[in-house]
């Protein structure tokens, strides 16, 4: 994605106008005084400079990424000392002293405001870069295959097993169709079908007999590096159902909806991983 700022040290050096208009300002009124025109009306050039530039840096300032406050209330601090009546001789003194302080302050805008605020990876963001990364992977299977193995992982979700078993079956049979076969979805399917069975015979089965292998790696959401991998059957679990949601919301339009309500699903099983995965 790209942005309308302009990098410090372009050719478009906008900042310039501030020095240029309130350093003009002054020019012009020493310029008047020197030729004779009396200091009532020489001091108006330099204070219309002034209040004109700091105008322009609070626009300036205004149109940044992000903003600075300073910038935006100096046509407020012209105001109070040029504009309105106090006991400060508005001179070329304090003219100069202004401009180059507003000067100042146009070169830290453009310098230090001018790029937006870097904005921390949110897991929604992950899980859609991860769809996008597995692309290829949709190409292969078809609508109905997808249909099955999004309905799938919603009535796993409703904990009804045993149909969730039942389109499971289904959708590996599917699979053993394509070509190239998608290994990955096939063994998230397996993975899923064998827990689906625990949990419906309510037991817990310490080494399952279906993971991912070597092969996988690309094609799944959570990678983790050997020694960060606590429990690798439930890490195969959370890759199989990202990646089947991954894959049912991506290629079966009926069902995108449904699985689009029960994204925080997913997303949560993201979070657990937060601390090791790099953002």
């Amino acid at each position: 994605m790209t942005t309308n700022t302009i990098p410090f040290g372009s050719t478009l050096r906008h900042w310039i106008a501030v020095p240029a208009a309130s350093f003009g300002g002054i020019g012009i009124e020493l310029l008047l005084a020197s030729v004779g025109f009396p200091y009532a009306y020489t001091v108006w050039a330099g204070t219309a400079g002034c209040v004109a530039a700091s105008c322009i840096l609070c626009y300036q300032a205004y149109l940044k990424p992000r903003r600075d406050l300073v910038s935006l209330f100096t046509p407020l601090f012209a105001c109070l000392i040029f504009v309105i009546p106090n006991d400060l001789d508005a001179g070329v003194i304090v003219q100069t002293l202004f401009a180059a302080t507003i000067t100042l302050l146009a070169v830290r805008v453009e310098k230090m405001f001018n790029a937006a605020k870097p904005q921390e990876r949110t897991m929604k963001d992950v899980l859609n870069e991860y769809i996008a990364r597995i692309e290829p992977i949709f190409a292969t299977i078809d609508e109905k295959t997808g249909h099955l193995i999004a309905q799938s992982l919603l009535t796993y979700k409703f904990e009804l097993y045993g149909s969730a078993a039942e389109k499971m079956t289904a959708a590996l049979a599917r699979l053993d169709a394509i070509t190239p076969r998608p290994g990955a979805v096939e063994r998230a399917l397996l993975i899923l079908r064998e827990r689906t069975g625990d949990l419906a015979d309510s037991r817990v089965t310490a080494n399952p007999e279906h993971t991912f292998v070597e092969a996988d790696y690309d094609d799944l959401a959570i990678r983790l590096r050997p020694d960060q991998i606590e429990d690798p059957a439930a890490l195969d679990l959370d890759n199989a159902l990202v990646l089947l949601y991954a894959v049912g919301i991506e290629t079966s339009p009926d069902d995108e909806q449904a699985l689009e309500e029960h994204q925080r699903f997913v997303i949560q099983i993201l979070e657990s991983y937060k601390d090791k995965l790099t953002l």
